[in-house]
């Protein structure tokens, strides 16, 4: 039999970050998808994430061979019109950062890979992840494909998502999915609490596993009533840029092998350590997975039960 994949489905774009002064600093392959499927990657045996997503035929063989070269199968790579997205990334001295779709969101929402892009056997499926806001049209693929698909699902909430409008939605979708994923702003926003464990009691519960990721704080992850408050990996911080989205991806691979809540969340805090620690995304092979491991033994977890 086939190999099984963690399917990534979410966006392989080209970023230009700009620093707070204005320099771009780095024009290289990125978007949700392609740091998600590289934090899978780097904790994960050898193409064994898959990612998908719409690209422009022009791009397809140079997105196709940067995805082989970290050992990551680009089969769901599907074309739509000449040119990927390109996504400009401009940080602001306070650290945040502003995103702009460089050929316009209707470009970039044409190259959304929606969960029937998955080019092969619903029988090969390790488990998915999902970074996507609330829209029905989404939401009812995952619902009618979800009793199809093996592993755990994971959704990493997209910002314009999280607000307290959307929190019932939030609730309600929450229920198709295994793992939920969002930063401390995000969780802020969608709860009205800005107090990261006031913001986490509030979030859906019900069996899901909820991860909440914190920056240079960690994170924090509710599974029930018990949390675990987990660190980060000693490393340098070149660039921000991708190290939620390889949190989320490192989680959902090591979770789908191992089934072990505080396990996954320490390989996913080195991941996304090893994926700021320089501009653009890192490579992926057997080097940088065995640094990865070795970061993970200086994670440090503890856990409380309420």
């Amino acid at each position: 039999m086939s190999q099984r994949l963690v399917a990534v489905f979410s966006h392989a774009v080209t970023d230009e970050v700009y620093t707070a002064d204005g320099t771009l600093s780095a024009r290289e392959v990125g978007g949700a998808g392609a740091y998600a499927a590289v934090g899978a990657g780097l904790v994960s045996a050898p193409w064994s994430t898959a990612i998908v997503s719409g690209v422009g035929a022009l791009d397809r063989r140079r997105l196709g061979a940067w995805f082989r070269r970290r050992e990551i199968d680009p089969v769901g790579l599907f074309e739509v019109g000449e040119h990927s997205p390109v996504t400009r990334v401009r940080y602001r001295g306070d650290g945040e950062r502003v995103e702009e779709s460089v050929l316009g969101d209707a470009h970039f929402a044409a190259h959304t890979p929606f969960p029937s892009r998955w080019p092969v056997g619903q029988d090969r499926l390790a488990g998915a992840y999902l970074f996507h806001g609330t829209d029905e049209r989404y939401w009812s693929e995952v619902a009618a494909l979800r009793p199809r698909w093996r592993g755990p699902v994971l959704w990493e909430i997209a910002a314009d998502a999280c607000t307290p409008a959307d929190r019932a939605r939030v609730t309600e979708l929450a229920g198709l999915v295994d793992v939920l994923s969002l930063n401390a702003a995000e969780a802020a926003a969608l709860t009205g609490r800005p107090d990261p464990l006031d913001a986490l009691a509030r979030l859906p519960g019900n069996g899901l596993v909820v991860v909440l990721r914190c920056g240079a704080a960690g994170s924090l992850v509710r599974h029930g009533r018990r949390t675990w408050q987990v660190g980060t990996a000693p490393g340098p911080v070149i660039d921000p840029t991708g190290g939620g989205n390889a949190y989320s991806g490192a989680f959902l691979a090591a979770y789908a092998s191992t089934g072990d809540i505080p396990a996954s969340a320490r390989a996913a805090a080195a991941a996304a350590s090893r994926t700021i620690a320089q501009y653009g995304a890192p490579g992926v092979g057997p080097l940088e997975r065995d640094e990865t491991r070795r970061a993970v033994r200086e994670v440090t977890v503890s856990a409380t039960t309420t």
